[in-house]
């Protein structure tokens, strides 16, 4: 996958900008997360996972910053609070452009996330990523990079959203696929990627 090209003049203009609203930024590694399904909201691991997520990481000595919509805002204060620290951050709502979170995710050392549109946009940039598949398979929809890295548990009914059946799915939102895919396996994931 060719890289997205990115001039260190705008990388620093942003890193000067989150750095002015967020300082904490300078004291550890980012990780950023996004625990949002989008228009699916069935693609998206449970919010209680990432909250716990969350709180590993910045016990492991990173800095979480939560990414997404404006209407996202609700997921971010729900991990926020459950962290209960200061190197957990709301940035959703924060970038208006594609370029600004292309810019964003450069900042970071890695991406948690959702099967979506921040997991195929970071594989133009240099930023290791994980992406969280299960109603839909990385088979088809991994991007094509060697920084990202899919996790799947793979059940009987899946992958169930399909051009055929209409994205319909069959468990009514109890998305046992990815309710499977483990806090530990992704903290395992998280730390080989960052080593």
């Amino acid at each position: 996958v060719p890289r997205k090209q990115i001039s260190d003049v705008e990388i620093n203009a942003y890193s000067i900008k989150l750095q002015k609203y967020f300082p904490r930024l300078v004291e550890r590694r980012l990780v950023l997360i996004y625990p949002s399904g989008g228009l699916l909201p069935i693609r998206a691991w449970p919010l209680d996972n990432y909250c716990v997520l969350s709180k590993a990481l910045i016990d492991e000595g990173l800095l979480v910053g939560i990414i997404g919509l404006h209407q996202d805002g609700l997921f971010a204060e729900t991990i926020i609070e459950f962290a209960g620290n200061d190197y957990c951050i709301d940035l959703t709502g924060y970038t208006s452009t594609l370029k600004e979170l292309l810019v964003l995710i450069r900042q970071a050392d890695l991406l948690v996330t959702n099967d979506g549109g921040p997991g195929q946009f970071a594989a133009v940039s240099e930023t290791p990523s994980i992406i969280l598949f299960g109603p839909e398979t990385p088979r088809l929809y991994a991007p094509l990079s060697s920084n990202a890295h899919s996790l799947y548990h793979q059940i009987a009914c899946s992958p169930c959203l399909t051009a055929y059946n209409h994205r319909k799915s069959p468990c009514d939102g109890d998305n046992q696929c990815l309710k499977r895919i483990s806090v530990q396996k992704v903290i395992e994931k998280a730390r080989e990627a960052l080593a």
